[in-house]
């Protein structure tokens, strides 16, 4: 009962959120292009970019690579005592007895009420579906 009533109020929630998001649905929509005229301005070229001082310092063209510390083997990487384990974890692992409940047997719990027969009626072609202004933007 309790998951029935859980699972119409998550429906009801999913329908909410689609009416909400469907209500403006045929407001007409602007291109895109209309808003693709923005105008850059042109980028200009400054004496610093072109000085020959500046870019031929050693600073600038000298790279020197970082020098990373060296690694080593340490005692404990090698030590057979830290890496080798006397206990087999996975063998004393035990799980508790797996049990049938009153729940899981009970025919009520697992009923599920029969779906009303759905019948739909002839498809008509309705006047949004012909109309020049929905389809033209």
């Amino acid at each position: 009962m309790k998951t029935r009533f859980n699972l119409k109020t998550v429906a009801l929630i999913i329908a909410v959120i689609f009416t909400v998001g469907t209500a403006n649905a045929t407001e007409k929509v602007t291109k895109a292009s209309g808003h693709e005229n923005i105008v850059e301005a042109s980028l200009n070229l400054e004496s610093w970019m072109t000085n020959d001082a500046i870019w031929s310092t050693s600073d600038v063209t000298n790279f020197v690579e970082a020098q990373e510390e060296s690694l080593n083997l340490e005692n404990w990487m090698t030590n057979s005592d830290v890496w080798s384990t006397s206990i087999d974890w996975a063998a004393n692992t035990t799980e508790a007895n797996l049990e049938l409940e009153a729940w899981m047997t009970d025919e009520v719990a697992w009923e599920v009420a029969p779906a009303s027969a759905e019948t739909e009626g002839h498809l008509s072609l309705e006047d949004w579906m012909i109309n020049e202004k929905v389809w033209n933007l």
